[in-house]
């Protein structure tokens, strides 16, 4: 008789019940005859080697416990345990300098600049240098829009004071701002196993650019244009191999989707817009532990 397989979901302590619609993974999960468990990323109770996989899904605390969210992937590869994604994957996909990766293969990535601790470049000369008047600035390891602030004339001073001190501690993304986020919002297109699942619009509350429900904004499910879903799908295949589940982000400019991220950790899927999607989720994990590893 087939052992059943046993996934570990992973999250963090303050949710330990995961977060909205990836609840909805559990029971699709249960259909095909894996069982589950849901365990906190930094419990150092959890026997990791116990379970047949680990999927990331709600550690939402990591960026803010960096060394020692690090030092647990590098654990779980020295148990030789199966993560998907895959733990390369996932720790190329940690630090946002991946985007200059894929910019190289001359692929629709929103031009952007590393800030280095020791970088002299003030925001004056990045806003010359990116040719914009208006940027985002935001680590190049962070989540939920951490630390993420947009500069403009108006508020240069004010965000320099508190930038001052923070681009000391860490590197930071620069990019310059893309208006469409407060006009049209940012679209993301989830893939399961490279195949399209579905589509939404996250927006902003007035007066803000932060599309994070965190930060008051709202999300929207939309049937997205065949052109765009073909041109996320170009960028997702870029990465190899094909992660099990990615979100690609980006905005709508003159046609082309342009990529602000491309989330292969821990996104949030939005399972619940799409009554189908937890399904075709929980299809593409069963495949995963059905194939060989490697």
């Amino acid at each position: 008789m087939p052992k059943t397989p046993h996934l570990a979901i992973v999250t963090s302590a303050d949710l330990p019940e995961l977060f909205g619609g990836e609840k909805l993974l559990l029971p699709a999960l249960l259909e095909l005859g894996i069982k589950t468990t849901i365990c906190i990323w930094d419990d150092p109770a959890v026997v990791w080697q116990e379970f047949d996989a680990i999927i990331i899904r709600c550690p939402w605390d990591y960026h803010e416990k960096l060394p020692a969210f690090l030092h647990w992937l590098e654990q779980l590869r020295g148990l030789h345990v199966r993560v998907i994604n895959d733990l390369e994957t996932l720790q190329w996909n940690l630090n946002k300098k991946y985007l200059f990766e894929l910019s190289q293969q001359d692929l629709p990535v929103i031009p952007s600049f590393c800030l280095a601790p020791s970088d002299q470049h003030t925001l004056t000369e990045l806003m010359h240098l990116l040719k914009s008047d208006e940027l985002v600035v935001k680590p190049v390891q962070s989540a939920g829009a951490w630390r993420t602030l947009r500069v403009t004339s108006e508020n240069l001073a004010q965000v320099n004071r508190e930038f001052a001190v923070w681009r000391l501690e860490q590197e930071f993304l620069v990019q310059p701002f893309m208006p469409e986020i407060m006009r049209e919002g940012e679209w993301s297109f989830i893939f399961f196993d490279g195949e399209y699942s579905h589509a939404l619009i996250k927006r902003a509350k007035p007066g803000d650019f932060r599309v994070q429900s965190d930060h008051g904004g709202s999300v929207e499910v939309i049937d997205a244009p065949p052109v765009m879903r073909a041109q996320a799908l170009q960028i997702l295949q870029a990465v190899k191999p094909m992660p099990c589940y990615a979100r690609v982000d980006g905005v709508l400019r003159d046609g082309q989707f342009m990529l602000m991220e491309l989330e292969l950790l821990e996104p949030e899927l939005f399972l619940e817009l799409d009554p189908r999607a937890p399904q075709r989720f929980a299809h593409a994990i069963a495949q995963r532990l059905s194939s060989p590893e490697g």
